[in-house]
């Protein structure tokens, strides 16, 4: 696996691991708009740090982070279902929290509420709920 920084070539194909990957969570809370999710993450690509998953020449997922100086924050991690169950996210969290423990900084993120796979995984890195909205659970780590 290897993360190497996206390039706007990247960002087609990304945007349909965004909706691969949320469509369904996207769906019950409030309703899919095709536009406004274009405009949205063409708006995150911008402004956060996105990377790519590579698995050999495959891209396998992506993930966005907002670093800033008190905390860093995961905006979006999204592993294509091909390549679920790999360890893929694990990794990828592990290596930020590696960063958060060097940089003394909380590692934060949300989870859409009907993501209860993603919440028990986040769960099992040792991540706590600290707030709720109507659509995301707030969760944090810091060692």
């Amino acid at each position: 696996m290897k993360l190497r920084p996206a390039t706007d070539i990247d960002r087609p194909t990304l945007f349909e691991l965004h909706r691969e990957a949320f469509y369904e969570h996207i769906t019950q809370l409030w309703g899919w708009d095709e536009n406004w999710q274009r405009t949205k993450f063409a708006e995150e690509f911008t402004d956060a740090v996105t990377s790519v998953i590579e698995i050999g020449e495959k891209i396998a997922g992506y993930v966005q982070i907002v670093d800033k100086p008190n905390q860093i924050y995961v905006l979006n991690i999204a592993i294509s279902r091909a390549f679920q169950g790999q360890g893929i996210g694990t990794q990828i969290l592990r290596e930020l929290q590696q960063k958060a423990t060097a940089e003394k900084v909380p590692l934060e993120l949300s989870v859409f509420r009907p993501n209860a796979s993603a919440l028990k995984f986040y769960k099992r890195l040792g991540f706590i709920q600290t707030g709720e909205t109507d659509t995301h659970i707030k969760m944090y780590w810091g060692s």
